[in-house]
């Protein structure tokens, strides 16, 4: 047993609740930001300055560190600069540890309090939140633990060859050597030439199960019913799209205000929408990434992160330092490696570091592990159950 998880509930959180709270009051709070509404009240007049944050997190969220106890549940409300108080905590990132962290939340909710932009009890449930995180923590790889087999998958770009012409076979070979769960990926009613009502039977009658599934952004805006129905025909609790390599800052924006839309309708039929990223939105445009466009616009309980190691590492950025900057988004990883000489590799045979990686899936909030390889080799199948038994076999 999780000796931690076993201490009382006051145990865990009023010792560094109480000295975040004692070590703020001696420090000099921040300086007053301009005030933002609070619902029902009437902020001070204070002179208005340029937007300091484009394209930061917006209020269409909550002030959100971690899934479950660790979103406060508190409107990410806005300082009156263009900045949110999720803006002010993160400009403060990386944290060297959790107490640093504390802190940090504790001086600008003070100040926050202050300008009448949260009441106390909205600072006390953003505290709560921050120390149930696991923000500023060290993950330990500890080989000692495996991802779990039932939170194994395969995305079925994988075997794209032959599942168009012999579903059913390629299906059985994948259940064969030990998949659950599969991700197929398509277009609504068409998913390697079939409809979802027609391949749902063929994945089930195979042993599997699809928690996934892909769909483009033109079907989520302009058939979202047929989504749904397709996402119900699979038993799909997610559904994912990509990007594209053209989109401006702008177009990022436009998508997070999409993907919160759509989210929202979702959610109400049980289901979440993901980003699946490639590399193209790690380019910097005007000082700013498109991929932190889409993670700080878009409301952490509508929309999830598909995170694609492959594609990160391969632009050269590091899925961990991803995942400490935006805890609890990444509900689902795409793992597939990356050879020496930039091309795909099968899991556990290229240069990806996957247990540093995994050791992170609780601070992630990481819910399935889908393997990938875009060009498998000698063929799908092959290439597949050879990722799976190496993702088995892994310890982190």
């Amino acid at each position: 047993m999780d000796r931690t998880a076993a201490r009382p509930f006051r145990t865990r959180l009023v010792r560094p609740l109480l000295a975040a709270s004692i070590a703020a009051a001696l420090l000099p709070l921040a300086p007053p930001a301009a005030s933002a509404a609070q619902s029902g009240r009437t902020p001070a007049v204070r002179e208005q300055t340029a937007d300091a944050c484009p394209w930061g997190y917006t209020s269409a969220g909550t002030v959100f560190f971690g899934r479950d106890r660790a979103d406060s549940g508190v409107p990410n409300r806005e300082l009156g600069n263009g900045c949110t108080i999720m803006d002010a905590v993160w400009a403060e990132a990386p944290f060297a540890s959790h107490g640093s962290f504390l802190l940090t939340v504790t001086r600008l909710t003070a100040s926050a309090k202050r300008d009448g932009v949260i009441s106390s009890t909205e600072q006390l449930r953003i505290l709560l939140a921050a120390a149930r995180s696991d923000v500023g923590k060290r993950q330990w790889v500890t080989r000692a633990r495996a991802v779990p087999d039932r939170r194994i998958g395969l995305v079925l770009y994988t075997v794209r060859a032959t599942m168009p012409t012999a579903p059913e076979t390629t299906l059985a070979a994948l259940a064969g050597c030990g998949y659950r769960n599969a991700e197929p990926s398509g277009a609504v009613n068409n998913f390697y030439g079939k409809t979802a009502a027609q391949l749902a039977p063929l994945v089930a009658g195979a042993g599997l199960t699809v928690p996934s599934l892909g769909v483009g952004l033109g079907d989520l805006e302009n058939n979202l019913d047929g989504v749904i129905a397709d996402a119900r025909a699979f038993g799909a609790k997610y559904v994912r799209i990509s990007g594209s390599g053209s989109w401006g800052l702008a177009d990022y924006s436009r998508v997070a205000a999409t993907l919160n839309t759509v989210g929202a309708r979702l959610k109400q039929a049980g289901i979440t929408v993901a980003y699946h990223n490639h590399g193209f939105e790690f380019t910097e445009q005007d000082g700013v990434r498109g991929y932190d466009v889409l993670v700080r616009e878009t409301d952490p309980r509508l929309v999830a992160m598909e995170l694609d190691l492959y594609w990160a590492a391969s632009v050269g950025v590091d899925p961990v330092q991803l995942i400490q900057r935006y805890p609890g988004r990444f509900s689902l990883f795409h793992v597939k490696d990356l050879a020496a000489d930039g091309s795909f590799a099968d899991v556990g045979e290229g240069t990806i570091d996957f247990a540093r990686i995994f050791a992170h899936s609780g601070v992630a909030g990481v819910e399935y592990y889908l393997t990938e390889n875009d060009s498998p080799r000698p063929d799908g199948v092959s290439s597949a159950c050879d990722s799976y038994a190496n993702l088995r076999a892994l310890r982190y």
